[in-house]
């Protein structure tokens, strides 16, 4: 292979998204308001969100004082996607609590998303019905493996503009941790300077 072909490959696999990467072919088949979302270019979106805690009050006292949202019937929501090398910078404003995690994979059908010192290692796939699936395989804080929680994320289109997501985060034994859901639109606004940063 010489120099020119060598280059042209190169930017032809780095002007693909992650999640076309990790789902190959099958990303085709995906709805187009998904594929927007998830295309290289990155993305702004805006809707609401339902955020529901946990039960258990010792859960609920321990979510008092992370950085996950606050409970609410219907949260404001933004949060804007940008492409960096090899990976995503995803900034998530939910009800006024800020999460930024950076999302890439280590391999096939795995998304890797790091929260500061938590590290969720997520099964990603397309069901028949076009919807992406997400599962966590192995899900660590500070390099400890907490293999009692799990996560599940699934998003579905509603219409060329819109889709579903439904968040859930759960404890064994001691059921669901917290949950959001809801509808987000794409905001066909430039991603601000804020959110390339």
């Amino acid at each position: 292979m010489n120099a020119t072909s060598l280059t042209l490959a190169q930017q032809t696999h780095d002007s693909s998204g992650l999640y076309e990467t990790i789902l190959g072919p099958t990303f085709a088949r995906m709805p187009p308001v998904l594929q927007r979302v998830h295309c290289a270019s990155g993305v702004r979106l805006k809707g609401t969100l339902r955020v529901r805690w946990s039960a258990s009050p010792w859960l609920r006292t321990l979510l008092r004082f992370s950085a996950l949202p606050r409970r609410s019937d219907a949260a404001p929501c933004e949060v804007a996607i940008t492409p960096q090398a090899g990976s995503e910078r995803w900034q998530r404003n939910i009800g006024g609590k800020r999460l930024v995690s950076r999302l890439g994979n280590a391999r096939s059908s795995l998304v890797i998303e790091r929260m500061g010192l938590l590290v969720l290692h997520l099964e990603t796939s397309l069901d028949a019905s076009g919807r992406i699936r997400q599962v966590s395989r192995r899900v660590t804080l500070a390099g400890m493996p907490l293999p009692g929680l799990r996560v599940f994320a699934i998003e579905r289109a509603i219409d060329s503009e819109r889709f579903r997501c439904d968040v859930r985060i759960r404890v064994a034994r001691l059921g669901y941790l917290l949950r959001y859901d809801g509808i987000l639109a794409i905001d066909e606004r430039d991603l601000s300077p804020e959110y390339s940063s």
